[in-house]
């Protein structure tokens, strides 16, 4: 619930920022002078000051103020968002030859579609991967590991006693090592899946077994193995009844959680973050970056708060999507006459601020059980949208768009893999 508030509380800010960015439309004219500067006053608002000439003292008005700070009703969102969707190229052409009183300025609209696409994403539930605990399954998978590594030392054999005198020298062995660290990797990662698997078939049984009998689980708290439960159900009524003088080396008999991270075979995205971060294979930047290597290590060791943190760089760190984008959209304009680089990014931030509102769309259907499975679909609007933007900002031919649109697909792929490594690095590598 928390992240949920303080998603809430990022989209208020938004809202507010946006206001006092754009400004206040509507209301009487005023006459007199100014209550700010004291100049003539001849319209809604003071020419020299720009102050709304009748000052709102009324109770009812803060919150008026902070629903139009939020959501700006009475004007420029509501004629914005439904241009953006339906007719993006008119919305950014206009803006960008100059009728922009009317329409959210570009930064604006980006700003709040990005707190929108945060609050939705919010709104997920995180993912749980299931493992079967069936002891003979993950002796299957240990087994498959097993032969995968004597395959391994087998090629890493045959590389030292042959080497390929095509390959330069000493990279088949290498390529071959680093083969059979990894087997042995996953060998050992098997093994401690086989050995919890056992500890939880044993803790099962004994559940079962003091079920059956009525007497509480014994469990050595040393080795998690659980303890035998009495024989019959007459010597567990006289185990239970029977006082007993507690001393330092009594076991208790207390039932105690389970070693695993919960029960029924159920393995959480955390658990195999962490599990990832122990691998000795784990390697984010070579050379002379260990002391970083080691902080993003063991920022894995609590992946709530490494997850909380990459979430958190992606907020403060979502403007800069627009400036990766611009280099890209002026490439495919370099010999189009009468474009600037403002023009370019008018255009990547309504573009940005369309992506957002469409991704929190898909997220927040893919809640809703009858259609969730339809939601994605909607994820091909995107390459649509794009081709009707570029050819109406740009008043481009048919051909002209569909080839730009194809290189800005590929573009876009290209800045999102950029960005979401940078957010990570920058989440994962801070204090």
């Amino acid at each position: 619930m928390t992240g949920e508030l303080e998603a809430a509380g990022a989209l208020a800010t938004a809202g507010a920022v946006g206001a006092a960015i754009e400004g206040r439309e509507g209301g009487a004219p005023g006459s007199g002078n100014c209550p700010n500067c004291d100049a003539p006053i001849s319209g809604r608002f003071c020419s020299n000051c720009g102050q709304h000439a009748h000052p709102n003292r009324k109770l009812t008005g803060v919150m008026g103020e902070f629903l139009y700070g939020l959501w700006n009703f009475d004007t420029k969102a509501w004629r914005t968002i439904p241009m953006l969707i339906v007719r993006p190229g008119t919305l950014t052409r206009n803006y960008v030859y100059g009728k922009r009183a009317r329409y959210l300025a570009p930064l604006t609209m980006f700003l709040f579609a990005i707190f929108v696409m945060f609050f939705a994403l919010s709104t997920i539930k995180a993912p749980t991967n299931t493992r079967d605990n069936d002891v003979a399954v993950s002796q299957e998978d240990l087994t498959e590991a097993r032969n995968d590594l004597t395959q391994a030392q087998t090629e890493l054999a045959n590389a030292r006693a042959h080497p390929d005198p095509d390959q330069p020298a000493g990279l088949e062995v290498r390529l071959a090592e680093q083969a059979v660290r990894l087997a042995e990797a996953q060998v050992a990662r098997m093994e401690r899946r086989v050995a919890q698997a056992q500890v939880r078939e044993h803790e099962r049984a004994a559940r079962q077994a003091a079920a059956n009998a009525g007497a509480p689980i014994q469990i050595d708290i040393d080795d998690e193995t659980p303890t035998a439960p009495p024989a019959s159900a007459e010597t567990a009524r006289t185990t239970t009844t029977t006082p007993t003088t507690p001393t330092a080396t009594t076991t208790p008999t207390t039932p105690t959680t389970p070693s695993t991270n919960s029960d029924d075979g159920v393995e959480t995205w955390q658990d195999g973050v962490r599990e990832l971060g122990q691998s000795d294979d784990f390697v984010v930047f070579g050379g002379a970056n260990e002391e970083l290597n080691q902080r993003i290590r063991s920022k894995f060791a609590n992946p709530d708060l490494a997850l909380y943190q990459i979430q958190d760089a992606a907020s403060k760190f979502s403007f800069l999507l627009a400036p990766l984008s611009l280099p890209f959209i002026a490439l495919l304009f370099l010999w189009k006459r009468g474009t600037t680089l403002y023009d370019h990014m008018a255009y990547a931030l309504y573009a940005l601020a369309f992506a957002a509102i469409l991704f929190s769309t898909v997220v927040l259907l893919g809640e809703i059980p009858l259609i969730s499975w339809a939601a994605a679909w909607l994820l091909l609007a995107l390459p649509v949208h794009m081709w009707f933007h570029l050819k109406g900002a740009y008043a481009l031919g048919w051909w002209s768009a569909t080839w730009r649109t194809f290189f800005m697909l590929n573009f876009a792929l290209i800045v999102a893999c950029v960005f979401l490594v940078t957010v990570v690095v920058l989440g994962l590598a801070g204090n």
